[in-house]
């Protein structure tokens, strides 16, 4: 990966944002259809392309305060999986979850979310592959349950609603449309 500008990492937040919208969409419809492997499957990678998003963020913070990135390193972190499920959760859970002092619910939230990863891990893999488990062929249409998929579609629309907020309050980009967008409206309600 070439190095990347602040402005052209800011886009690519963006890009990143739209694709993960768009798996679960299509994650959506594939329920719909009955095909909840593929729902699930896409569900997942929805998240694990939204876990992207903070590990992107960093690299932002030290070319800002004008500290080194290492490019290869980063792009290996926006490669691997694990990297990608713990941003995410981490992401769902700073920006997706009411704070709960009382009785530590959030806390709860993510330690569960950490618990279930190799899980979900796991769960994307039987969603695209036939395996042989033990001495019976297992086929992703038998390991995932409509419910398995339902639940991961849901997850992946909490994650998008955390990062849509996060992006809504940090991305210069989306905070300049949404000015230009109240000036129009302004000067509209003004002719």
């Amino acid at each position: 990966m070439k190095q990347l500008s602040i402005d052209e990492l800011h886009g690519l937040r963006l890009r990143i944002f739209d694709n993960a919208e768009s798996l679960h969409k299509e994650a959506k419809v594939l329920l719909d259809a009955g095909f909840h492997a593929r729902a699930y499957l896409l569900a997942h990678f929805a998240c694990e392309e939204l876990g992207k998003l903070p590990i992107i963020v960093g690299i932002v913070g030290n070319l800002i305060r004008c500290e080194p990135v290492d490019w290869n390193r980063a792009m290996k972190r926006l490669r691997d999986h694990k990297s990608k499920v713990d941003s995410d959760d981490f992401h769902q859970y700073v920006f997706g979850r009411e704070l709960d002092l009382l009785a530590d619910s959030d806390i709860a939230w993510l330690k569960e979310a950490r618990s279930k990863a190799m899980q979900r891990v796991a769960l994307k893999n039987n969603s695209t592959y036939v395996d042989v488990s033990g001495n019976k062929i297992v086929s992703p249409m038998d390991a995932i349950t409509k419910e398995d998929a339902t639940e991961m579609i849901e997850r992946a629309f909490e994650s998008l609603r955390a990062h849509w907020r996060a992006e809504s309050l940090i991305n210069p980009l989306l905070r300049a449309a949404h000015e230009d967008a109240i000036v129009n409206d302004a000067v509209e309600q003004k002719v």
